[in-house]
């Protein structure tokens, strides 16, 4: 692992695993030895040591995806290049991506398949009005976390590689299955472009299985994608909610002419099916005007990052206390409700099959870094968004740590926290009352 994390990195963050390996580099989990938190560190390893132009490119790159602020979109904290080697530091994103969430419990539900399509929407929009195209939309880099959360990554990182013609199936800069066939013609990317592989991906949402099928050969597959286009779910066995199947077909326009030309008026077509009782929604009104976005935005400065200047962190968690025995301050626990911010959206929630797969990809050391994201998120007053990451890991740590355990002790006082302050004083007493019981077991409140 040393040899292939960069050495200069190494002097903050420890790394702790590879998670992911692509194309383009390494994923690491990685302990923030600064701030004292998990991120997710991409070294690009796939070009060797970068040229001075790739190296402004990926520094205003990085600097454009650093200014991308939306909860749909990953969080870049720092970017550089060590020895040659462009990395990105990244949130670390618990859940699973959609591929293996579809791969392991088979198509998604209608509601919730809409749904993680509209937040992947919401997401791109924000990216392109940064100027910042993905390139690469696809099940595997759209993730779930634990809270309910839709998180898209891995944005336009193949840019460091230029943009050139396809000429072959090993020039593809991205996955064949859910790449607009403009893209491989080898026409420059439109906004539009990333609206079909968010339809490619609703598709395999529904369906359960890839566009396109498992096993073609890509020049196959290449010929199907530019010259068939996407398979309509009117073609399949499926009876689907009225509309339903048109709006697919209008992400995944084979041609671009014909496609949603922007993320926004894409989700706003997808939306009402996210929610339960909405009509279907009709197409008409929803038109725009297709136009490249930017490779950069406008006034993009290349010099280096400074990691404390790419937006609001999260607090650090106080980490004095030990490993093993979270701290509580009963001081906390006020009453009074939380002021309500009518600008923030509405928590949303997973069906049970789909928060079971994800609870049975976490460990008890996964669940400590949740609990302590979740006092982060209490910190800085989002309440509903701590209390649904709780609740997430609370059948987690319950039933494989144990009731009496310090992590599941710790989520139970910290969801009494979230409950009394959003004034629901009944539920957070019974779960302080809980907390007690355990602790009045021969043990302090830092034992919980």
């Amino acid at each position: 692992m040393a040899d292939v994390f960069p050495r200069g990195l190494a002097r903050r963050f420890e790394p702790v695993r590879p998670v992911g390996r692509g194309g383009m580099g390494t994923v690491f989990e990685a302990e923030d030895g600064l701030l004292r938190r998990r991120v997710a560190v991409k070294v690009l390893t796939a070009y060797g040591s970068v040229s001075e132009a790739a190296a402004r490119r990926f520094e205003g790159e990085a600097r454009a995806l650093a200014r991308i602020s939306h909860p749909n979109v990953v969080g870049v904290y720092d970017a550089g290049i060590d020895e040659g080697t462009p990395y990105l530091v990244m949130e670390f994103l618990d859940g699973s991506d959609v591929s293996a969430l579809v791969r392991t419990g088979g198509p998604l539900p209608v509601r919730e398949a809409c749904r993680i399509a509209a937040d992947t929407l919401a997401g791109l929009g924000a990216a392109h009005r940064s100027g910042v195209l993905h390139r690469d939309v696809k099940p595997a880099n759209i993730r779930l976390t634990a809270s309910g959360r839709v998180v898209l990554y891995d944005f336009g990182l193949a840019r460091l590689a230029g943009e050139v013609a396809i000429t072959s199936a090993g020039d593809l800069l991205g996955t064949p299955q859910y790449m607009a066939p403009e893209r491989i013609r080898g026409q420059l990317p439109l906004a539009a472009s990333d609206v079909y592989g968010v339809g490619a991906c609703l598709h395999f949402m529904l369906t359960g299985e890839p566009p396109f099928g498992e096993a073609h050969h890509v020049d196959v597959l290449l010929d199907r994608v530019t010259r068939d286009g996407l398979p309509s779910l009117h073609d399949g066995p499926m009876a689907w909610p009225a509309g339903l199947a048109d709006a697919v077909d209008a992400l995944s326009a084979r041609d671009v002419e014909a496609r949603i030309p922007t993320a926004a008026a894409a989700e706003a077509l997808i939306r009402p099916w996210a929610g339960a009782g909405d009509p279907a929604p009709d197409r008409a009104g929803v038109e725009a005007e297709a136009r490249p976005v930017d490779d950069r935005a406008p006034g993009t400065d290349l010099r280096p990052l400074d990691s404390h200047g790419a937006g609001e962190e999260p607090a650090p968690f106080d980490e004095d206390a030990s490993e093993e025995v979270p701290e509580y301050d009963w001081g906390l626990v006020d009453v009074r409700p939380a002021p309500v911010h009518p600008h923030r959206t509405g928590h949303v929630t997973l069906s049970q099959s789909t928060r079971r797969l994800v609870r049975s990809r976490m460990t008890g050391q996964t669940a400590l870094s949740r609990q302590r994201e979740a006092v982060g998120l209490i910190q800085r007053g989002n309440l509903r968004e701590a209390l649904d990451l709780l609740a997430g890991l609370g059948p987690f740590c319950t039933q494989t740590l144990g009731p009496a355990h310090p992590t599941t002790l710790a989520c139970q006082y910290w969801q009494a926290v979230c409950l009394a302050r959003l004034g629901r004083a009944p539920q957070a007493l019974e779960l302080l009352a809980r907390v007690s019981a355990h602790n009045g077991q021969g043990r302090g409140t830092e034992d919980a």
